[in-house]
């Protein structure tokens, strides 16, 4: 906790901060962990919580306790889901073992164009704001369906759908401000 005293500049913004890391560095902790499902991750996030409270620690200096407390676990929360859609991200964006008679009946080649093709999409899908890129990552790479994906994210398969649909239309207009995409043949690498 001495770490972050250091960075406030008033005896105030340090009291209040010891308030709120005692009152709240637990409940911090249990859900980063119940989300991420690790406890080193869990840790991770809530001393980056800490720290982004530490420069935003005057929008709640002098709120109402219920306000300080959302406040907190939703900034903890926020850094927990973009730490796992980064990674559920990542998974995806190795290469993919090949066999070796898929090697040989593709041709090295091929196999070098297919993995690069998938490296491009999923950088694409990077650039997406979240849900998108998420969404379509479960969808096409994991082939999951629209209600597991929903059951995933907390939310009905009728949201999926159409985050589903607006990521596609969002996807498509990145590719055409980039000419890999026309109208008469689609994707065009």
């Amino acid at each position: 906790m001495f770490r972050y005293l250091l960075l406030l500049e008033t005896d105030e913004e340090r009291e209040f901060f010891k308030f709120i890391y005692q009152e709240y560095r637990q409940e911090m902790f249990c859900v980063a962990r119940a989300i991420l499902k690790n406890e080193a991750d869990a840790e991770d996030m809530v001393h980056e919580t800490f720290l982004i409270l530490t420069d935003h620690l005057n929008k709640i200096i002098n709120s109402e306790s219920y306000k300080v407390r959302d406040y907190i676990i939703t900034t903890v929360r926020h850094r927990c889901f973009n730490l796992y859609r980064k990674r559920k991200i990542q998974e995806c964006s190795g290469l993919e073992e090949w066999e070796p008679g898929e090697i040989l009946e593709k041709g090295p080649d091929t196999i070098l164009e297919e993995t690069e093709l998938k490296e491009a999409v999923t950088g694409l899908l990077k650039e997406l704001k979240s849900p998108y890129g998420e969404v379509l990552t479960l969808q096409y790479y994991h082939e999951m369906s629209f209600q597991e994906i929903a059951e995933e994210m907390d939310t009905t398969p009728d949201n999926v759908r159409h985050i589903s649909m607006r990521a596609r239309k969002k996807l498509q207009s990145i590719l055409e401000e980039r000419g890999l995409w026309n109208e008469k043949e689609g994707f065009c690498p």
